[in-house]
């Protein structure tokens, strides 16, 4: 008996020692997630409190799986291929259907198209093409934005009553750059966004980047389709990109199986 509840302990301890190894790499990855430049080992420790050594033999983990990848020749490490290829494989049959019409939607505006949805309290982009410009958007595979300042996340912020609103985001947002709204500007943008069916990044994640999205209805759920433009083809070009994505959005609402062919939010 004696022998049992040894083992029963020696099993217990080891099965706590597992999910706080998975607890850790979540929050190592997270803090790449908010940092798609990369990050040292001495930031990642500090950002998320764990002893260097510690950060070191998960990053050296995620490094063997491309979980995570060099950040370059400065160091550092960023989010690698293997999770935007995830990401990739559990939405192949939505991508599959809405890649050919955001390929054909990017060659006709000459811009950068994405698609995205909801990842946690991020948006996840899972397919991109970029536009022929010499002056061009290019965002990585996979990679995360904070929902209030971008364009897609709005658009599907929108589909979410108030209230769920409120439960998502933090009292305070983090201000990606001087244009980032607070929470209660964020709120007022949404009523917009749910007469409008668009929502807009002026700016508020980078300088000099501005997007417009809008949101589909599939059996999968709610994806958003941006188009993304240095700033001044933006404002030159804002109408035009609003058309194009109705457009779209009515044809690939039609194919993924929801017969709305105007914008109608979901709470």
């Amino acid at each position: 008996m004696v022998v049992d509840n040894q083992l029963d302990k020696d099993s217990d301890e080891r099965q706590q020692g597992g999910i706080q190894v998975i607890v850790r790499m979540t929050k190592i990855m997270r803090a790449l997630s908010s940092h798609p430049q990369g990050l040292s080992l001495a930031e990642i420790a500090a950002d998320v409190g764990l002893p260097r050594s510690t950060v070191q033999r998960i990053i050296n983990a995620l490094l063997a799986e491309n979980i995570v990848e060099p950040a370059g020749p400065q160091g550092g490490v960023r989010l690698g291929p293997a999770l935007g290829q995830m990401i990739y494989q559990t939405q192949a049959d939505i991508i599959s259907v809405v890649r050919p019409h955001i390929e054909r939607l990017s060659q006709e505006l000459q811009e950068t198209v994405c698609l995205s949805r909801l990842n946690g309290y991020q948006t996840s982009l899972l397919d991109i093409v970029i536009g022929e410009q010499v002056l061009r958007i290019v965002l990585p595979m996979g990679g995360v934005a904070p929902m209030h300042v971008a364009a897609e996340g709005k658009v599907l912020l929108a589909r979410m009553s108030d209230s769920k609103v409120i439960e998502w985001l933090d009292q305070d947002l983090p201000k990606m750059t001087r244009h980032s709204k607070t929470r209660e500007q964020l709120m007022q943008e949404l009523d917009e966004v749910r007469k409008t069916g668009f929502g807009f990044d002026f700016e508020e994640h980078t300088e000099g980047i501005c997007a417009i999205a809008t949101s589909i209805g599939t059996y999968r759920g709610a994806y958003a389709i941006t188009v993304l433009a240095p700033t001044p083809r933006m404002h030159a070009r804002v109408n035009q990109f609003k058309q194009a994505l109705t457009e779209i959005r009515v044809v690939l609402e039609r194919l993924l199986g929801t017969s709305v062919t105007q914008y109608t939010p979901h709470s």
